[in-house]
């Protein structure tokens, strides 16, 4: 957010946010960590009368979930948002360096696995990301454009570095020619 406008519109955003739907009956609708379905998400953006991305943005700023939203068009992701469980496990995308391909696999891709412009699927590892994801996906016809909810498992992938050891408090005032082993 560079700019004073963006920082400007970003403000008012948040401000639309918490005045159209309030978090405390937000939660009250859909727990932190509920499991989550479309349906849900779309009783709050008829309940609060917010377009459906705007009741998803609402959920991701505070769920447990590891969740990713993405709005793709014509084969490639607009823009992509994730709750804060799943970009700190590293699952995002990072749509700022250019354009980024939907997988072949993906429901924007097959559009004939929609019912009604609907569907969900469960991917296998290695389609979305390097694990298993449930997309669900709403095309709007309207807009042309596809809203891809992606759900990760709550446990995120481990993932181990090594850390130098410590030194403790003595090790650190003590030169090192003057300290004893006990």
């Amino acid at each position: 957010m560079g700019s004073a406008y963006a920082q400007l519109e970003h403000q008012a955003n948040v401000f639309a946010a918490n005045f159209l739907m309030p978090l405390d009956d937000f939660r009250r609708q859909i727990a932190p960590s509920a499991k989550i379905d479309l349906d849900m998400i779309c009783h709050c953006a008829d309940r609060y009368r917010v377009s459906l991305i705007a009741a998803t943005l609402r959920w991701l700023s505070y769920t447990d979930k590891r969740a990713v939203l993405v709005v793709s068009r014509d084969g490639f992701i607009l823009w992509a948002r994730s709750s804060e469980p799943a970009f700190k496990s590293g699952a995002f995308f990072k749509t700022s360096a250019g354009p980024v391909e939907i997988p072949s696999a993906s429901l924007p891709e097959n559009q004939d696995r929609l019912v009604d412009g609907r569907a969900v699927i469960d991917h296998g590892a290695g389609i979305w990301f390097r694990e298993s994801v449930r997309e669900m996906t709403i095309f709007a016809e309207q807009h042309d454009f596809a809203l891809s909810l992606l759900i990760l498992d709550d446990s995120a992938p481990f993932i181990a570095f090594e850390a130098e050891p410590e030194p403790d408090t003595y090790e650190k005032i003590m030169p090192e020619q003057r300290r004893r082993e006990w």
